[in-house]
């Protein structure tokens, strides 16, 4: 109940904060826009010392939270071409779990990143979310100039509402709008937070996109039918960062009981909580660490063998791997989570640890050689202790060699051919070590 009541003060205080930080974007944008862009050119070492044209990422993962797909394209993007990567956090997300983490601007090379605070349950309320989508569009306007091109990668379908007041006002097309890539990453609509509109946001997306890719097979497989030209792009790994050497054990594992199981990721609504809890009470030996931010308001897993780490920085993560005994992929199979395809997954085959997952579509169609797949929470615990006895080497050989071979590269060569189309001649994005067939 405390806890509770400092978090509605904490949030009520800090409401001011979210207009001091749209007026602060908006200083940058009307004063700097242009320079910064200018500098960005620079950067990447365009003969242009001002762009013409840019690429805008407009994502529902937030730049400073867990690093995943989204984060890793606009880095491999930016090494030829100017890229802003939008993504805006609910006051709640940055009061609770990013905190020092969270800047409202940054220019890293020739990406710069826009991460205005908008007000909290954005998607609980309507005018709310009407507000924000209002506050966005009039913010991004000052980071558009009127001789800018921009090519849109998005992946939120509740980025529909102000990305069509920049760019289809009054319903046509806006000149500023070279192509419009709508990236499906998650199955959004059928999550349990999102507002009822959700469905028809990711029809309007579905329906104006110029190009249309998918992160995982099952929602290429879903939205196929209405776009057939649809493309989905496996994810990969950044294998030389979780394959190399891990180094010291890191301060917050040293103590804990061997052997260790592991999860890392958003603990949300999506993992299977029950499950997590009987696997820690029925190795009461072992030590269940999950690192990640927390977001969910159910009741998490308790047990005295069950560690909550915290976000952690995505270059931190392989000296955890390499002192797990397990992997873990312990997400429920549902509406919601039967189309994932977890980036996780190539992490720990990478760090070359044994990794049990739950029956996810995508992990049986792609990774069962190199995945234990269990059918059910008494089958996933038995995979687990089994695991821990007896490492099944063939396995993790043939995970490493997967891992290997699926390259981010490979993700953003894909993504510049559809993003620039006929013109991806003139986007080389760098493919070292890009294999021919990750997918």
């Amino acid at each position: 109940m405390v806890s509770s009541l400092r978090r509605i003060f904490e949030l009520a205080v800090s409401l001011p904060r979210v207009a001091l930080e749209a007026l602060r974007l908006w200083w940058i944008g009307q004063r700097q826009a242009e320079d910064y862009y200018r500098c960005a050119a620079q950067a990447v070492e365009l003969n242009n010392p001002y762009p013409a044209e840019c690429v805008w990422i407009v994502s529902e993962v937030m730049w400073d939270e867990v690093w995943q797909r989204p984060q890793e394209l606009a880095r491999r993007l930016s090494r030829e071409s100017v890229v802003v990567y939008i993504s805006p956090v609910q006051l709640h997300r940055y009061l609770f779990s990013l905190r020092n983490r969270w800047r409202p601007f940054r220019a890293e090379g020739s990406c710069l990143v826009l991460s205005p605070l908008i007000f909290p349950l954005h998607y609980r309320f309507a005018p709310i979310y009407a507000l924000n989508c209002v506050m966005m569009a009039w913010l991004l306007r000052w980071w558009l100039p009127k001789s800018l091109r921009v090519r849109v990668v998005c992946n939120s379908p509740f980025a529909w509402p102000f990305l069509t007041r920049l760019f289809f006002p009054s319903g046509k097309r806006s000149p500023n709008l070279a192509r419009l890539l709508y990236d499906v990453i998650d199955d959004f609509p059928s999550f349990e937070w999102a507002p009822s509109y959700a469905r028809a946001l990711e029809e309007q997306f579905l329906t104006k996109a110029d190009v249309v890719t998918t992160g995982t097979y099952e929602l290429w497989n879903m939205h196929r039918v209405q776009r057939p030209d649809a493309e989905f792009i496996q994810c990969g790994v950044d294998f030389e960062l979780f394959n190399r050497p891990a180094g010291p054990m890191p301060e917050d594992l040293a103590g804990l009981p061997q052997p260790m199981i592991g999860y890392w990721g958003s603990i949300s609504d999506r993992l299977d909580f029950r499950l997590l809890e009987k696997l820690a009470r029925q190795l009461p030996q072992a030590s269940l660490v999950l690192i990640g931010p927390v977001r969910t308001s159910l009741p998490l897993p308790q047990a005295p063998n069950i560690y909550y780490l915290g976000l952690k920085p995505h270059e931190e993560l392989p000296r955890y791997a390499q002192h797990f005994s397990v992997g873990l992929i312990p997400f429920l199979v549902n509406e919601a989570t039967e189309k994932l395809n977890p980036v996780k997954t190539l992490e720990y085959l990478a760090a070359g640890i044994p990794v049990v997952s739950t029956e996810l579509p995508d992990i049986i169609r792609f990774f069962s050689h190199a995945v234990i797949v269990a059918r059910d929470a008494d089958d996933f615990i038995a995979k687990v202790r089994e695991a821990i006895d007896s490492p099944d080497l063939d396995r993790i050989r043939a995970g490493i060699a997967m891992a290997q071979n699926a390259s981010w590269d490979y993700l953003a060569k894909r993504f510049a051919t559809r993003l620039f189309g006929s013109d991806s001649a003139t986007m080389a994005v760098s493919a070292e070590g890009v294999q021919g067939g990750e997918q």
